[in-house]
């Protein structure tokens, strides 16, 4: 028969016929259950390396952005200052900033030795 007068849903058919079958049929999930491991999930457990420095997490953002405004300069509330890898490396982080800006005062230094291609000379491998 030519494919341009099949119907659409033969088409359909004749395409799904030819998809490889999975080797074990899927099974109905359970997004219901109490039991974790049915959903993959940690059901509102907290977890406790999600990140250093709690200021920005599980409560509204009151303040302004620490970011945007200085904190100590205007005498006003910030969020998010020494949170995530800021908190655990002791400052901004060297690689989290414009190519010109790098290596100035301040900066943690979290740029690793390159060692080009790992096959070539890493010495972990």
């Amino acid at each position: 028969m030519d494919k341009q007068n099949q119907s659409k849903g033969d088409v359909v058919g004749e395409r799904q016929g030819n998809l490889p079958l999975p080797e074990e049929p899927p099974v109905k999930s359970d997004f219901n259950s109490a039991d974790p491991t049915t959903v993959n999930v940690g059901s509102g457990g907290v977890s406790d390396t999600f990140s250093k420095g709690n200021d920005a997490l599980r409560e509204p953002a009151t303040g302004d952005s620490a970011v945007r405004t200085d904190g100590n300069a205007f005498m006003v509330n910030t969020k998010a200052q020494g949170v995530g890898r800021e908190a655990i490396e002791g400052g901004l982080p060297n690689d989290a900033v414009a190519r010109d800006a790098k290596d100035k005062a301040g900066l943690a230094d979290t740029t690793n030795k390159d060692y080009g291609y790992p096959q070539k000379n890493d010495p972990t491998s």
